[in-house]
């Protein structure tokens, strides 16, 4: 994960050295994969206890797309792209050093701890494996259930705390600061919508925000950028769609969580090389 430059002088204890990278960033890729097999498997076993809701639960489980194991698969798919994503950074910002002109002031990026790997692992796995599921739930009853999300919610909150204070990269301040800003900006689209009286942002995407925002931030400064510009064109070219086929775009309504979450992985994954 490249960080900002600071002087050298840096302890070198605050972070990985770079014959390090390799194994660490293997490493992350693995534990994330892990991860997301975890979350996705209990996820999948446990749709009555999660959904809360004895109609819901039959429309899901009985559908086609509701596949336990091609569910489980997506999500491990998804964390292993993100994890190698991630890792690549990583493996750029140990390699990456300068030279100030004339001072001989060599100058390296602050490099991550293995609290930092850790946790990244960890956020990265959790949401991975959780996202095929929220997205089938949300396309076929239109939900982002809580008992999914404020547990995805309570780890972001968590692992950015936790970051900020024990981790050497200051990639989590990025995450704060735009979940942060994630929250406001869709909190006030639903607000908005509530005062209009028009369908815009329901309140599970409002708090769906807050998670999508921080991993992308996470993932790269500015990949939140990224992922909203693409939410946003994945749900147009959705929304137009489903206007052609209801004949009118009067009144079409979308579910917004699948753009979000594809957003999210688009976004970050490719936004290294991008941005």
């Amino acid at each position: 994960m490249a960080g900002l430059p600071a002087a050298a002088g840096l302890p070198a204890a605050a972070g990985l050295p770079a014959a390090a990278g390799l194994p660490a960033a293997a490493l992350l890729i693995v534990v994330a994969m892990a991860l997301a097999t975890l979350t996705a498997i209990i996820l999948v076993t446990t749709p009555a206890r999660w959904l809360h809701d004895a109609s819901h639960s039959a429309e899901v489980t009985g559908s086609r797309a509701f596949r336990s194991w091609v569910l489980v698969l997506i999500g491990v798919l998804i964390a292993g792209a993100a994890a190698v994503s991630v890792a690549s950074d990583l493996l750029t910002a140990l390699a990456w050093t300068a030279t100030a002109p004339g001072s001989g002031t060599t100058f390296v990026p602050p490099a991550p701890n293995r609290i930092d790997l850790a946790l990244t692992a960890l956020l990265l796995g959790a949401v991975a494996g959780a996202t095929p599921v929220l997205i089938v739930t949300d396309l076929l009853v239109r939900r982002l259930p809580d008992r999914i999300v404020y547990p995805l919610i309570g780890l972001t909150c968590a692992a950015i705390v936790t970051g900020i204070l024990l981790g050497a990269s200051p990639r989590w301040w990025f995450a704060l600061a735009w979940a942060a800003a994630g929250l406001a900006l869709f909190g006030g689209l639903h607000l908005l919508g509530r005062v209009l009286r028009r369908p815009t942002m329901g309140l599970g995407d409002v708090k769906l925000a807050f998670v999508v925002a921080g991993i992308a931030g996470l993932a790269d400064p500015w990949a939140p950028a990224l992922v909203l510009v693409l939410t946003m064109l994945i749900a147009g070219v959705w929304a137009i769609l489903a206007g052609l086929r209801a004949g009118s775009l009067a009144g079409v309504t979308i579910a917004f969580g699948p753009a979000m979450l594809t957003g999210l992985w688009v976004g970050s994954v490719s936004a290294p090389f991008v941005l």
